[in-house]
């Protein structure tokens, strides 16, 4: 089935959902998981010095609290910090461009996220997502059942 998940993950609760779903697949199916943020450097243009360091630093905590979790659980996991710029313009273009680069099979998001300055990734991203990304995608909704992982 699938061997490599990508989760696209932010601070927002419907993207933590998304992430225990993530991470249950991935123990269930035995399939590598990378986690991916994507800080939204774009539309940091302009706005105050050091943004872009600071939504790293938020983004890497985040990835690094989430990559115990999973690894608690015998999942194969990896994370990837990746910005928006030229090649990738908008968050799901980024989302997207990872998920070929590392050659996922199924990428998993929340369906309602975060977005705008000082956030990380999703909101009306997932639509994007879905249509853009290039293997399945999954939407995780906040009232769907949490997983058994």
């Amino acid at each position: 089935m699938y061997s490599r998940i990508l989760l696209a993950l932010d601070a927002s609760g419907t993207a933590q959902h998304a992430a225990e779903h993530a991470i249950a697949l991935a123990r269930g199916l035995r399939a590598s998981l990378r986690m991916v943020c994507v800080v939204d450097s774009a539309s940091l243009a302009g706005s105050l010095p050091g943004m872009a360091s600071t939504m790293n630093s938020d983004a890497r905590l985040l990835l690094d609290d989430w990559m115990n979790r999973a690894a608690q659980f015998g999942v194969d996991v990896s994370t990837a910090i990746t910005e928006t710029g030229a090649a990738a313009p908008r968050v799901a273009d980024a989302v997207c461009a990872e998920a070929a680069a590392w050659r996922a099979q199924l990428v998993v998001l929340g369906s309602h996220g975060r977005s705008g300055v000082g956030n990380l990734v999703l909101g009306s991203v997932a639509e994007a997502v879905a249509r853009g990304c290039g293997c399945a995608v999954l939407l995780v909704h906040p009232g769907d059942a949490a997983p058994a992982a």
